[in-house]
Parts: C-alpha cells; sequence; structure tokens
C-alpha cells in the first residue's frame, strides 16, 4: 500500500476462508515512518497474536519494554534486558506505538463485529509505508540562502488479522514435578553400605545351606537306591 497504490499488500483474496479474516488501515498518520517500520517489524518477527502486539504497545508507552531498532540504529542507545529480543539497540517511540494501538483496536473491534474469538486472532500483516507529502516548504538559512527542502509525510499502516483453529494453537505444558532429593550425611551413608554388605553375606550363607542340604539329600538317595 505504497505510494499511488491502494488495496493490501497481503494477497486477501487467495485465502480459502474470508470469514475469518478481519482488516484495518491507517491513513497518513501523523508519525514517524522509521519507527512504524521498527514497530510492525518486531511484531512480525516474533509471529505475536493480536491481544499479544495491543499489550505489547502499551508496555512500550509504558516504558516496560522496548522496540528493537535493527535499520535505523545510528546513535540508538542499548537497553537493558535485552536477552527477550536478542538486540540491545532499542528505544520507547510514544508516539508511533500509540497511533498503531489505535489501528490494532480497530482491527481487533473488526473482528469482534464478525463473531470472532479475540483470542486466537493471528496477525498475518502489519506494514507501515510512506504516505503523500502533506506539506513542502524551502528550509532557509537566511536571506537568499536555500538550505533546502522540508517536508513532512505521514504514514500508512495495513493490518490483516486471522482467527487460527484450536487445533494449531501451541499449548504449554505444565512443568514437570522434580522430585526432592533428601540430602544424606556421610555416616549415614556408611551405616547404610554396611547393611547391605550384611544383607549380602546373610543371603549367601542362605544360598550355601540350601546348596548343602540338597546335596546331602542326593547322597542319601543313592545311598537307598544301592541298597
Amino acid at each position: 500500500m505504497g505510494k499511488g497504490r491502494s488495496g493490501y499488500s497481503f494477497p486477501i483474496n487467495e485465502l480459502p476462508d474470508l470469514t475469518r479474516i478481519a482488516l484495518a488501515k491507517g491513513y497518513e498518520l501523523p508519525i514517524k515512518w522509521k519507527h512504524a517500520r521498527e514497530i510492525c517489524n518486531a511484531i512480525m518477527e516474533k509471529g505475536m497474536y493480536l491481544h499479544e502486539a495491543i499489550e505489547y504497545l502499551k508496555d512500550v508507552m509504558e516504558q516496560k519494554n522496548y522496540v528493537p531498532f535493527k535499520r535505523f540504529k545510528g546513535n540508538v542507545a542499548h537497553r537493558k534486558n535485552s536477552y527477550y529480543w536478542k538486540w540491545p539497540a532499542g528505544r520507547y517511540p510514544y508516539k508511533a506505538a500509540k497511533y498503531i494501538l489505535s489501528v490494532l483496536e480497530n482491527a481487533l473491534n473488526n473482528a469482534k463485529d464478525k463473531g470472532l474469538d479475540e483470542r486466537r486472532l493471528k496477525i498475518l500483516l502489519l506494514a507501515a509505508h510512506k504516505s503523500r507529502i502533506l506539506r513542502r516548504r524551502p528550509d532557509r538559512r537566511g536571506p537568499g540562502i536555500l538550505r533546502g527542502w522540508k517536508v513532512k509525510r505521514g504514514t500508512n499502516l495495513e493490518v490483516v488479522v486471522m482467527e487460527v483453529p484450536e487445533e494449531i494453537i501451541e499449548e504449554v505444558a505444565p512443568p514437570e514435578e522434580v522430585e526432592e532429593v533428601e540430602e544424606v550425611s556421610e555416616e549415614e551413608a556408611e551405616e547404610e553400605e554396611m547393611e547391605e554388605e550384611i544383607e549380602e553375606g546373610e543371603e549367601a550363607a542362605e544360598e550355601e545351606e540350601t546348596e548343602e542340604n540338597e546335596e546331602e539329600e542326593e547322597n542319601e538317595i543313592e545311598e537307598g537306591e544301592e541298597e
């Protein structure tokens, strides 16, 4: 949905079931395209569901989580707790997150009107494009000194979400219970070893006695047959 192009970048008409699809657009949003691009890339990279993306943008606005800047990373500070994104450079673009959040909430409302389950809505497409030039004026440094042209441009946003069947949703299995291992002191371990040795000795003695008794019985039987 770039300049001079209408519709969606995603081939919606090729999907088998259009009743599970919900759409939303944002035209000429007064936000920086670079910030919007990084937010969309972060959400699509993690493969978030719609409710997860909404919670993530709220955390960005409250500075509980950051947006990783991977393309436009010049002079971008590093953030703590980068193990989630595995990328240290990031920012908290409040204004861009606010407008993108409004578009995602619009998509959520459109899905609810269709009767779709909001917990099973997967984001298929979230893309930001440069809009048309809203304002262009000469940027003068002084009388007769033109530094260039100052251009103000907005951002177009497109969202496509789909209701995923319950079979595809991965259910997180509960963690396995770990058996607690009792700590055994050295003295108790030695006592257990002594008891095991005594039991083994008694078993060996019982086996020898049974073997001797069997031999005696066989000898008596042989003597009786000879007589």
